[in-house]
């Protein structure tokens, strides 16, 4: 992430010891993020792989059944009290700062709350499994495989708070390189293991069993290198003290409504389809919100080694650098993220054609929603995990907080009257106010004007989203009939590669971007910080 160094942010190693610091923090931001990305992809092409197959083998209402189903991960992951990320920012703080105690105090309580979380979860299924399969209106032959679905995958998803933790502990180790060789691991064994178990006919209980024994492998295998990362982690009841517990609680009830805003935003809406429009209407929104994500992982996981980063500089109460990081790092997010919402927006019926085959224009209309949401929220997606790393999540789920609301009103009164187009309208309307308000308030806390944002930020990489669509549109004709797979993917590649050509070449005729900045980028990976990368002046 961090490439085109300038010297006062980075001053060679030689120098100082605070040089030596800052470039080894660089280059570690840099691989985590080359390597989040590799992990992401083995996830994304599993997955698009996979999921004909399942649609095949299951059909479009088990289908969409399971999809329901997946929800209860978001529920485990939302209501984690915040712990995830408190676990990533006070571990990489207090490894800054020395404090062994701390560390295994903060372990400690993470596990306990996480067990407990996960024992409230399967408790309230087992009691509601009945209430909970009528309200999604489940037809009575999938009725009692919906019921032992829905506790198999509370007690398995149990299992993903353990993993999740072992994440976030490695995440705040900076070690995020290990921690995507365990992920791979763990979704090519999971990938693996869905066509075993749809082969053998073994239906939605085998997916959810599969689930639970590669959390359980990746689990096991997390927590073996945590103690060879950092034997000074660990289970110590006496290490939880009265002020450590107030700054976790303190952070974690602003992650909490962070979480449940997430889950609203992009999960309210599958829920509510199921009870007003159909399952149909759910596996429609499912494949979209799917494609969708695989490209958002690109500016996604971006993000994430930024937040153990800011943390650590936080600790050394660097903060102007880290404005300097928050402007940097925006640069390179939006670069990639917008030309890739305007590519979903203009490629989404040409690729549905080639990954699913004809007959997916629900799909279609909700990628194009989610592509134009997302293009949106990404605006806040460096200075969420700025206020986050600094210690200051509530600058964030302010914004969460609004969006909910509006979300969950416009989508209680526009999916019962226009159906599946409705809660698209919802979703977008409430993400994209409640993102601008998060930008112009983020703003105002770190004196950042927006005008010099939008001028110098925003302005170049929305020009190139633009540019590059128009000009795709023109020469393919990518609004035109689709006659078959082959000729779709024909168009789509050569549409692909003049609209990536064209961002770019706007992206570097501006100077937004430079050749060098990239090749410095890749010598840090290999080989870390370089003198000439030392000499820089910031852009």
């Amino acid at each position: 992430m961090m490439v085109g160094r300038d010297p006062e942010e980075h001053p060679p190693a030689e120098t100082t010891s605070g040089g030596a610091v800052a470039a080894h923090l660089g280059r570690r931001i840099a691989l985590n993020t080359v390597l989040n990305l590799l992990g992401r992809f083995v996830y994304v092409v599993g997955w698009a792989l996979t999921a004909p197959f399942m649609l095949e083998r299951l059909g479009v209402e088990r289908f969409g059944l399971w999809s329901l189903i997946t929800v209860i991960s978001g529920l485990y992951l939302t209501f984690d009290l915040g712990l995830s990320h408190a676990l990533t920012k006070f571990v990489a703080e207090f490894r800054a700062s020395g404090d062994r105690r701390a560390l295994r105090g903060i372990f400690t309580l993470g596990i306990a709350l996480f067990s407990g979380l996960g024992l409230v979860m399967i408790t309230l299924l087992v009691l509601f499994r009945t209430p909970v399969v009528a309200f999604f209106r489940v037809g009575s032959e999938l009725r009692d495989e919906a019921g032992w679905a829905l506790i198999g995958a509370a007690v398995v998803y149990g299992l993903l708070n353990a993993y999740t933790s072992m994440s976030s502990v490695l995440s705040g180790l900076q070690r995020l390189d290990l921690w995507n060789q365990i992920s791979i691991l763990v979704t090519l064994l999971q990938l693996l293991g869905i066509w075993l178990v749809l082969i053998w006919g073994m239906g939605i209980r085998g997916l959810v069993v599969n689930t639970g024994i590669a959390l359980a492998i990746g689990t096991i295998l997390s927590w073996m290198v945590v103690r060879r990362l950092a034997p000074e982690i660990g289970i110590d009841l006496s290490s939880p003290s009265r002020p450590l517990w107030h700054r976790l609680r303190s952070f974690g009830a602003a992650l909490q409504i962070i979480n449940l805003g997430v889950l609203i935003q992009f999960q309210l809406d599958k829920v509510l389809f199921a009870r007003f429009v159909s399952l149909g209407a759910v596996a429609s929104y499912e494949f979209a919100f799917r494609l969708t994500s695989a490209f958002w992982a690109l500016p996604s996981l971006l993000l994430t080694p930024l937040l153990p980063a800011v943390a650590h500089l936080d600790a050394l109460a660097e903060k102007e650098r880290i404005a300097r990081l928050y402007r940097r790092a925006s640069r390179y997010v939006l670069a990639l993220a917008f030309p890739l919402a305007g590519g979903m927006i203009l490629f989404a019926p040409r690729l549905f054609f080639v990954w699913l085959g004809p007959g997916h224009e629900d799909a279609v209309l909700a990628a194009r929603a989610l592509a134009a949401l997302m293009g949106v929220n990404i605006l806040t997606g460096v200075g969420s995990t700025v206020v986050r790393g600094v210690g200051r999540p509530g600058l964030e789920a302010e914004y969460h907080a609004l969006a909910m609301a509006l979300h969950v009103v416009l989508s209680f009164v526009l999916i019962p009257r226009f159906g599946f187009p409705g809660g698209l309208g919802a979703l977008f309307a409430s993400g994209a106010i409640g993102s601008l308000y998060f930008v112009w308030r983020f703003h105002r806390y770190l004196g950042e004007p927006n005008g010099r944002f939008v001028i110098e930020i925003l302005a170049w990489p929305l020009a190139a989203a633009v540019a590059a669509a128009t000009l795709a549109g023109l020469l393919w004709g990518t609004g035109g009939p689709i006659t078959s797979r082959a000729v779709a993917m024909a168009n789509l590649s050569g549409a692909s590669v003049v609209f990536a050509l064209t961002a770019a070449a706007v992206l570097l005729i501006g100077r937004y971007l430079s050749l060098a900045e990239i090749r410095e980028l890749v010598a840090m990976i290999r080989h870390g910080p370089t003198a000439a990368s030392d000499e820089r002046g910031e852009r």
